[in-house]
């Protein structure tokens, strides 16, 4: 999908805060990424993300949410903005995260938008903003 999420904080010490909560997100997704059998109950829940979940006071997340971290994804931080680039399109535990630390949130894909959410023109647009060469030499003035 090429999303960027981009949280914008009002101070440097949340961008930092939610950047280190992610971290230790995805330390927890890998170390306890699902096998998808959710027959057991702890394959739906394990006591270990109830437990970091219920620590870091994030108690509206649940195991998807928990996973997509342990997906391919990138987390940058500049200043109080936070960027996070993915392919998955499974981002609301990204969301929820960003939310919960009162980030304003833009999301956006990459195939029309560059990183700083400028549009980027596609070659219609190119071709339409560039005058054709179909006069006549005819400037409309009077000689």
């Amino acid at each position: 999908m090429n999303l960027i999420l981009i949280g914008q904080f009002q101070t440097v010490a949340e961008a930092r805060a939610v950047t280190e909560r992610m971290k230790a997100l995805e330390t927890l997704a890998e170390a306890e990424w699902s096998d998808d059998d959710w027959r057991s109950r702890d394959e739906r829940m394990p006591p270990e993300i109830s437990k970091a979940l219920y620590d870091m006071q994030l108690y509206d997340m649940g195991r998807a949410d928990v996973d997509a971290y342990a997906l391919d994804h990138r987390v940058t931080r500049d200043g109080e903005k936070i960027r996070i680039w993915t392919d998955d399109t499974e981002i609301q535990g990204f969301l929820k995260v960003l939310l919960h630390h009162g980030a304003k949130v833009e999301i956006f894909s990459r195939h029309n938008w560059d990183e700083d959410a400028n549009p980027i023109a596609s070659e219609e647009d190119a071709n339409a903003a560039s005058p054709s060469d179909t006069s006549d030499g005819d400037d409309g003035g009077s000689d």
